[in-house]
């Protein structure tokens, strides 16, 4: 053997193991971490993706800083700018991917997935038609492998045109993931309220559920689409997913109902909510509190409002459903209190029954009680006035005995058809009703956070201790 055979020979035995330390330290690192990223994208976990693909930018990128001559060369292009560009490192992940497409062979089985990674990055940066170009280009010999994500990012760039007609076709029909649900909210963004329910149909019928179906319930429903949102419910009642999931579309379209004063139709929803509920104790707290609650707009004193929360236990009390109701019947009460011999304060404890409360028939006792005990209250007619809004079936009588009884007032030249402003009380009223209107709402919110103090600092030992 010559010396220059011998020399040639003892580097390649030297240079072996540094090739092996590239491939074990970098390369082989990288793809794992690639691996274990595209794992996580088909599971639709974006964000658990990106962790995996930071990674394996970076130990790729070490491989091209540390060894740069090295024949991993081309592999660590491919791995440090596909997986830069997936995990949104668009700045470097862009020179990473040029130089693998300008130094890979055309053969190269990669090619297709960088392309695919650069239109990501033409995503990012706005550069929408060159993206969906790019796309468009790959889908006819797309892998199965590499179509969803074709799909997904085409569908996007669309979406982000405004195209949804195009997001449909790069859908396709058995694609899921994230996409449908980001065409559902880029719809009810757009108030295009029939796709949107027809989208969630769909996701319906193909048993996909996602809590964006109970936001998209509620949005149906602002938007004046009712029918639609109970639709979608009914949809997924024949859906195969968890329990609590379809009851939490019921609990939805319960509280909805309620708020709507559809108290009777939100009752069997809110029951099928509390039913499904299973282990989500916080779905089934709020369900039974507003079934509990129901009977509070067909009450005529407050003292049935006692025995219901006698009934309850502190779960359903803990709600901010029952809070809101006990912190407003404490407002009445609080006004109720108060010794004023004008009225005023037992008008307006009317009116947080009625308005805050939501107890329209407390409202009515209320202002029939104080127009009764108090005839020469100046807030008596306003009193007699306002119950017969309430009380339709005594309305005429009410307001007969306004114009009869309180002929001067304010409330009597409105009801006759002349200008209320003439009279005296048109002014004075209204200030003596203002002036008790802030000093009981100060009282009020000074006793509320008092009580939320006194609830937290009971909750935090018992958050403390073993169940």
């Amino acid at each position: 053997m010559t010396t220059r055979s011998f020399t040639g020979a003892l580097r390649l035995v030297l240079l072996l193991p540094l090739v092996g330390c590239v491939y074990y330290n970098g390369i082989y690192n990288a793809q794992v971490a690639e691996r274990r990223g595209d794992q996580r994208l088909r599971q639709d976990d974006e964000t658990g993706a990106a962790g995996f693909y930071q990674q394996a930018a970076a130990s790729a990128d070490s491989v091209l800083v540390r060894h740069p001559r090295s024949a991993w060369r081309v592999r660590a292009l491919y791995l440090a700018g596909r997986t830069g560009a997936m995990a949104g490192q668009c700045d470097s992940a862009v020179v990473r991917l040029a130089g693998f497409l300008r130094e890979a062979p055309p053969t190269d089985p990669g090619r297709p997935a960088a392309r695919l990674a650069l239109a990501t990055c033409d995503f990012r940066s706005g550069a929408l038609v060159t993206a969906r170009a790019r796309i468009d280009s790959l889908l006819p010999a797309a892998t199965p492998a590499l179509l969803p994500q074709l799909r997904l990012w085409g569908a996007r760039a669309a979406l982000a045109q405004g195209d949804r007609d195009a997001v449909v076709t790069y859908l396709g029909e058995a694609e899921g993931g994230r996409l449908p649900w980001e065409l559902l909210a880029a719809s009810l963004a757009a108030r295009e309220y029939v796709r949107a329910e027809s989208l969630l149909v769909q996701r319906a019928q193909r048993d996909d559920f996602r809590d964006d179906a109970v936001r998209g319930v509620r949005d149906l429903w602002a938007g004046g689409v009712a029918a639609g949102a109970l639709r979608v419910v009914t949809a997924y009642d024949g859906a195969r997913i968890r329990a609590v999931q379809k009851g939490a579309l019921h609990f939805a379209v319960g509280d909805l109902l309620l708020r709507a004063g559809r108290d009777t139709v939100a009752r069997p929803h809110l029951e099928v909510a509390e039913r499904l509920a299973g282990r989500d104790t916080v779905l089934r707290a709020e369900a039974a509190a507003r079934l509990a609650f129901l009977q509070v707009p067909t009450m005529t004193a407050l003292a049935t409002l006692d025995s219901i929360v006698a009934r309850q236990d502190s779960a359903v009390l803990r709600t901010a459903h029952a809070r809101r109701i006990l912190e407003q019947a404490l407002w009445v009460r609080l006004l109720l209190r108060q010794e004023d011999p004008t009225g005023g304060a037992r008008f307006l404890a009317a009116e947080v029954a009625r308005d805050s409360l939501r107890a329209p028939r407390v409202a009515v006792t209320l202002l029939t009680q104080l127009a009764r005990e108090l005839p020469t209250s100046p807030v008596a007619p306003m009193a007699w006035h306002a119950a017969g809004l309430l009380w339709p079936d005594s309305l005429a009588a009410w307001h007969r005995r306004v114009t009869e009884e309180y002929p001067l007032s304010a409330v009597a030249a409105q009801l006759r058809g002349d200008d209320p402003s003439e009279r005296p009380d048109f002014i004075t009223t209204p200030q003596l009703l203002r002036y008790q209107w802030l000093e009981s709402a100060r009282l009020w919110a000074d006793s509320v956070r008092k009580l939320r103090q006194g609830a937290g600092r009971a909750a935090a030992p018992a958050a403390g201790r073993s169940p």
